[in-house]
């Protein structure tokens, strides 16, 4: 078990794995989910923030020491992540959401039109200088390399989200952050072999805290597959 200084350290007997799985959203009814899973990444939030009544019975009715992350409103990538009073406003109101949920990540996603280049390195470090007071930060770029992500970084706070089957894993850190679109897709499923491929890389690592998120339309399949095959 890790100590507690790290980004998703907590003084609960939670963390006392090394590695969580969760789905990217509820594939199941939210009572069911609470029952089947430690973990979740919450991903309406990707198009909006949920209603306070929403927020308020996640927080009453999830388990104890339940984990939550928070996908940031797309339109903050899609704006190449400019320093503008309306991402400042969205943001302020995701890391609202996220210490409400006492939420361990807040990721920010980006498809491939935020091209790795030098105007947008500046850009994204910028940004992150920009943002308010929230949980440690997780970018997942598509067109990036982890480790491009990580460096253009430099001494701001971020981890970089990757998939061990198709991607070099960033530089080793105290932070793992999975994420796993599907290998041809949303609509995809992983196979065994697959399935077996993320628990060996996982079991590899010796992170202070690693969480492992399942974003394909059989996450709820695959996520239990890993859970079982994880050390």
């Amino acid at each position: 078990m890790s100590d507690s200084s790290g980004p998703f350290a907590s003084n609960s007997v939670y963390f006392a794995a090394m590695f969580v799985v969760a789905c990217s959203g509820f594939p199941v009814p939210v009572s069911r989910y609470w029952r089947e899973f430690d973990a979740v990444e919450i991903s309406d939030t990707e198009i909006a923030i949920p209603g306070a009544g929403t927020i308020r019975r996640w927080i009453r009715e999830a388990p104890d020491d339940f984990l939550f992350t928070v996908v940031a409103p797309k339109s903050v990538s899609e704006s190449g992540f400019r320093r503008t009073k309306e991402n400042k406003a969205t943001c302020e109101a995701v890391a609202k959401l996220a210490s409400d949920l006492k939420a361990k990540a807040v990721i920010f996603a980006a498809d491939e039109k935020f091209k790795h280049g030098k105007a947008n390195r500046a850009a994204l470090r910028a940004f992150l200088g920009f943002l308010p007071d929230m949980p440690p930060i997780v970018l997942d770029l598509d067109a990036w390399k982890p480790a491009d992500i990580a460096a253009a970084c430099g001494d701001r706070p971020a981890i970089a989200a990757y998939d061990p089957l198709t991607d070099d894993p960033p530089p080793k850190a105290s932070q793992v952050y999975i994420r796993l679109p599907g290998p041809a897709g949303h609509r995809s499923r992983y196979d065994e072999a697959s399935v077996q491929k993320v628990a060996d890389h996982c079991n590899s690592l010796d992170p202070e805290m690693g969480i492992c998120v399942f974003r394909n339309i059989d996450m709820q399949t695959n996520a239990h597959q890993l859970t079982k095959r994880l050390t």
